[in-house]
Order: C-alpha cells, then structure tokens, then sequence
C-alpha cells in the first residue's frame, strides 16, 4: 500500500477531526486501517473519534487493534484505560500503571489505577490544573500525548433537562438559545440537542429549519420511536405524507408499540381510503392504550366502509386511462385486496379483450386469490392472443365466473372459516423453490414462486407471508426492478413490523441507493445493524452505510 496515500488519508481525518466533523472523521480512519490493517495511527485515531462520537465499544476495539500493533504506546494504553475503567478495573489499571511511565502522573490515570491498587505518590491539586485533559491527536504518535476524558459530562445532560422544561413552560425561545449555544460549544455530536432544537424551531414556526435539524439528529445515530415520528408530523405539515408514512414505517421498526405512530398511521391510511388497514393500526393501539376517541374513530370508519358500495368503493375520478388501471389493479393484488383486483380488471376485460397483457393480469390476480384453474384458463387466453390473431376459437371465461370469482375470493377473505382451508404446506414449497431459483439467480422464476407462496398462503401463516413477501422483493432487486422490490419490503414490514430482519432492511437499503435515494438507504441500513446480521453482513452493511452517508451529504449539498 502506498505510504503516501495512507498518511494524507490520516492528514485530511484529522482535519474533518479539528473541525467537528467527526461522521467524516471516522470513515476516513476506518478506510485508512481498511486499507492498511498495521497502521496503529488509524487504529489509533479511530479510538478517538469514536469516543467522542460517544460510541464506546467501538473505540474499545480500535485502540485494542492500535496497541496489539504498538504495545508501547501510552496514549492508546491512557484512553483504553478510561474506557476499561468501569468494565475491567484490573486491566485498566495496569494500563494506567504504564502509560504514566511515559506520559508522568496525570491526576485521572492515578485515580484509575488506585481503584485497584494504591499508588504511593499524589499529585497535588496545583499540578493537576496544569495538566491539559483533552486533545485529540491522530497523527502517528512519536513524541507523547496527552489523553481524551471519556467520562460523561453532567452539564450535557442538565441543558437537555432544563430545555425540557423551557419547552414545557412555554418558553421555547429560551430552550432554543440554550441548546443553540450548547450545540455551537460541545454539542454538535449530540443528537439530542438536535432533536430538542428542532423541536423548538418547530413551535416557533420555522418549519424548513425543524425538518433539517431533526433530520441531521438521525443522521448522527438518533433512532428513537419518538424521533421519526417527529419527523413525520413536520413532512406531514409540508405535505410531504409519503415520506412521513415511510418516517413513520421506521419509527415503528423502533418501537412496534409507539402509540403516537400507530394513531398516526391509521389517520394517514385512512385518508388515503384505505379503512381496513388504518382500522388495523388503530386496533393495535388500543391494545397498548385504551382511547376512547380512538375506539369511537374505529367504529366510524365501520360503519362508514359497511354502509358504502362496493363498486364505488373502487372507483377513482384520476383513474381514466388503461395504464392507470392497470397499476390500480396491481396495487390492490400487492396489497391483498384480491376482490376488488380481479372487479378492475374484470372492467379492463371488458373494453380490451384482445390484449393479453390484460388476461395475464387477471390471472395473477385469480391466482393470489387461490383461484389456480381460473387463472390457468387465463394464461392460456393470453398465450393464444400472443401466437394467433384468432380470436373466436380462443379459450374464453364468461363474465359470470369473473364475478363468482370475486365473490369466492372475498369469502375467502373474509369468512375462512366456511371454506376449505388453504395448505400452507403447499406455500411453502413454492416459498421454498423460490429461494433455491434465487440463489441460482433464476429471477423471474423465483418471482412467480414467490407470488405462488403469498397467494396459496393462509392469513394465519403470518410469518410465511412476509417471509414470501420479502422473498418476492429479493427477486425484483435482481431484476433490476428496484422501485417493485421497495414497494414488496415495504408490504412485508406493514405486515409485521416486529418480525423485520437485518437481511430484509439490507436489501431495502441497497434498492434506495440503486435509485440514488442515498437518504432513505441510511435509514434502513442504520437499523439494519441490529436486527441479526453476522458479523461479515454487519461489516458489508457498514461500508454501504458509509458510503451512502457521503453520498447523501454530496446529493444535499448539489440540491441546496
């Protein structure tokens, strides 16, 4: 590896590091120990910017990688010493024992290392003030260097405490002074300031400036339930709703029970028209929380949905072209409302006979609904109009057996209990063979298996639809279809948010950033770290991370 490259590597992390920046900072370090894994100065300064980005166990690690490479380096055995303090006090008295043979008696590494063994000499209270504490150095260390206090700094957490209650006083002028001022000291790392900031822009009506501040507390790690719902009411107020039901998906992958989002998304569900699905979400919430107003909205959509027609139920004024239809018609199949696909596209076959593309869409529908022999007769409909311009001697299905169709899908539905009971055994296998055709990169294949999997499925087999579900966005991303495979994620997790793996949030990350939606790709990457990935999908998943965070920085900076 090019020496020269590593070392201005290291020059420019350490400048992002004098300025604050320590996002950058930490990236640069870590691709400079990438690309040179014996570097003990990028271990070395990782360690740092990593304390002070508050994340301990990761700088733990660093400074360990720094002093298997240099043993002899007092300031990594100094800062180890500080973070082992509470965890491993033997350790972190040795280590202070040491690093003081080279950098003398800092008052700190005493009191570490008499917390396990007595050391004979103090130092007086007049040396100590003259000791400098804090400086982050990571250049390669020749000479010594001073350490990073690690310890929390109470004063922090009294300017949140006392901005809270500025906020709850009605003094949100003041409680943005306070953090404004904090933020612009120390506290630029603090996410939580951030959020506190924004939420008093909000109330004194700088909306624009709520929505950055906020989004910069989640870019710098806050993923707090109440964050992005936050985050949704302010987009919510710029009438940006497909973004604030997107914030408010992630701030139910937080926290399944935030109540304030489940409320939330039932009212923007049902704006849209779609009343089964807020009544979900409204239901859950009950569980949680018992509301009156809650429960009295519930019985009103009821009441409102039973009491309309079906058929206008269906009907869009925007809906007035073929290909607006047909996307309608697909929605519905995705979204499980098999009933009202196969009306729309019953009322497509009525004007478009001739067009095969028509009768393999009714077929998909009739499929997912459970209805195979129909939507067999449909295919071969198809077929024949693709190979033959006859149309008299083509198989037909009469309109009647369209609408039993319907009717026995909505019972289906709706009543399971006086039909025949699907064989999830028979889902499996399809779910199965589609992941063995994915790993043979048989996309489109695995995507019919997929759909195959979510349409014979029972509705109780929950953990097997949204294992189809997600397995049917698989197949999209390797076919490049990377707005279908978002749309197939985002089914999955409505579906059951708290059964959302690692793997799935992954891939929704790696489709964002194929459409150069670098801002959302950080989103599911971020909470894709936790949700059980191994440690080789973990590290893959924080170069993309990384990555993306660059980029959307890049995108941001183009936009503005």
């Amino acid at each position: 590896m090019d020496g020269s490259r590593i070392a201005q590597m290291l020059n420019d992390a350490r400048s992002h590091a004098d300025s604050g920046d320590m996002l950058i900072a930490s990236q640069l370090y870590a691709n400079a120990a990438e690309l040179e894994p014996l570097s003990a100065a990028a271990w070395y300064g990782l360690g740092v910017v990593q304390t002070t980005r508050g994340m301990p166990g990761e700088a733990i690690i660093a400074f360990e990688k720094s002093l298997e490479i240099n043993s002899k380096h007092a300031p990594t055995m100094a800062n180890l010493a500080v973070l082992l303090e509470s965890s491993d006090p033997s350790r972190a008295s040795t280590l202070a024992r040491a690093a003081m043979e080279q950098l003398g008696k800092i008052q700190q590494l005493v009191e570490i290392a008499e917390n396990f063994e007595v050391i004979e000499n103090n130092i007086s209270a007049e040396e100590a003030e003259d000791e400098e504490l804090i400086l982050l150095e990571s250049r390669e260390v020749i000479t010594a260097e001073t350490i990073l206090d690690s310890r929390p700094v109470q004063s922090m957490e009294d300017v949140i405490e006392e901005a809270k209650k500025l906020i709850q006083q009605d003094k949100a002028m003041d409680a943005l002074n306070l953090v404004r001022k904090r933020i612009d000291e120390d506290g630029s790392q603090s996410f939580e300031l951030w959020a506190i900031c924004s939420t008093c822009l909000s109330i004194v009506g700088h909306t624009n400036e709520a929505l950055e501040s906020l989004e910069y507390a989640i870019a710098l790690g806050d993923d707090r339930a109440k964050t992005h719902f936050n985050h949704s009411q302010i987009l919510r107020k710029l009438g940006r709703d497909n973004d604030a039901m997107k914030s408010l998906s992630n701030a139910l992958l937080a926290d399944p029970e935030h109540v304030n989002s489940l409320v939330s998304m039932g009212d923007m569900r049902n704006d849209i028209g779609n009343t089964d699905e807020a009544i979900s979400f409204w239901e859950r919430s009950l569980q949680i929380q018992y509301d009156a107003a809650i429960e009295h909205r519930i019985n009103e959509a009821r009441l409102v949905a039973s009491s309309g027609n079906e058929e206008e139920a269906i009907e869009d004024p925007i809906v007035n072209t073929v290909a607006n239809k047909i996307s309608v018609a697909k929605e519905l199949t995705e979204s499980g409302d098999h009933v009202n696909s196969v009306k729309v596209w019953k009322a497509l076959l009525e004007d478009n006979k001739n067009d095969p593309m028509i009768w393999n869409g009714m077929a998909d529908s009739l499929s997912a609904a459970g209805h195979i022999d129909r939507a067999l007769q449909c295919r071969q409909k198809a077929k024949s109009l693709e190979d033959s311009d006859k149309e008299s001697e083509d198989i037909e299905i009469e309109p009647a057996d369209l609408i039993a169709a319907g009717n026995e899908a909505k019972e289906m539905l709706e009543r399971q209990d006086e039909v025949p009971k699907l064989d999830p055994n028979i889902s499996i296998e399809w779910y199965n063979k589609g992941v063995n055709l994915l790993a043979e990169e048989r996309s489109a294949e695995a995507l019919s298996a997929f759909e195959k999997a979510i349409g014979g499925a029972p509705r109780e087999e929950l953990e097997l639809r949204v294992k189809a579900q997600a397995g049917r966005g698989h197949a999209l991303y390797q076919m490049g279809k990377f707005g279908d495979s978002i749309r197939s994620y985002h089914t999955a997790i409505s579906m059951n948010p708290e059964a959302v793996g690692g793997k799935l949030l992954y891939n929704m990350g790696s489709s964002y950033a194929s459409l150069e939606l670098f801002a959302d790709a950080v989103k599911c990457f971020i909470q894709a770290l936790d949700r059980g990935l191994d440690q080789h999908d973990r590290d893959l998943c924080r170069k993309q991370l990384s990555r993306c965070k660059i980029l959307a920085k890049e995108q941001s900076k183009r936009s503005n």
